[in-house]
């Protein structure tokens, strides 16, 4: 039996002897130390990782304790992992918080879209219940951007019969849509901002 001492001093190959030695008296308070940093999953991780590479390194020369070197190692491993979660979470965080903004940036268009889709059907209901004659001129007026004088010689009637028309389809377009007064407001000023 070998013999595991905190004073150990370890030149050249490890024989499986030694090291199943030293993993048998290290690797239980190397675990509960690294615990104590990390959480049970990542502690029992990082202490398999450095007798891996304890191993895989073949020889290895102590000029100071075992145990100094094996728990400094740990301690050294835990605050890079720690390190390593504190970057991942502020990425993790800030992605987050930019999936949000983007989501409800899409709920707020979506949402304008169907208010928008919404006034624009009330409007050609209102629309469409107008008189025939007042409903032309309003269209001709609005939509076409025709000057009060454009629509009168174009069918034949006074300006003073043009402006009458266009007054009575604007109030009963401000009547009928006078439920939907807010609406407009929301889409102006979110119209505005952008």
């Amino acid at each position: 039996m070998v013999q595991i001492t905190d004073k150990a001093l370890l030149v050249g190959e490890i024989s499986v002897k030694t090291f199943d030695e030293i993993f048998r008296h290290y690797a239980k308070p190397l675990f509960y130390y690294a615990a104590k940093f990390v959480g049970d999953d990542q502690a029992k991780d990082i202490v398999q990782d450095t007798f891996a590479k304890l191993w895989a390194d073949k020889s290895l020369v102590i000029t100071k304790s075992l145990n100094s070197l094996l728990f400094t190692t740990i301690r050294n491993r835990c605050l890079q992992q720690l390190e390593k979660e504190k970057v991942r979470n502020k990425y993790v965080e800030s992605t987050r918080q930019k999936l949000q903004r983007e989501e409800l940036q899409f709920y707020m268009e979506e949402r304008s879209s169907l208010m928008e889709q919404e006034l624009e059907d009330k409007l050609n209901e209102v629309l469409k219940n107008l008189p025939d004659r007042c409903r032309q001129i309003f269209m001709m007026s609005r939509f076409e951007n025709k000057k009060n004088r454009e629509i009168a010689e174009a069918l034949d009637i006074s300006v003073k019969a043009v402006e009458k028309q266009i007054s009575k389809a604007l109030s009963t377009i401000r009547i009928e849509m006078k439920d939907y007064l807010p609406l407009m407001l929301f889409l102006s000023s979110h119209f505005l901002k952008n």
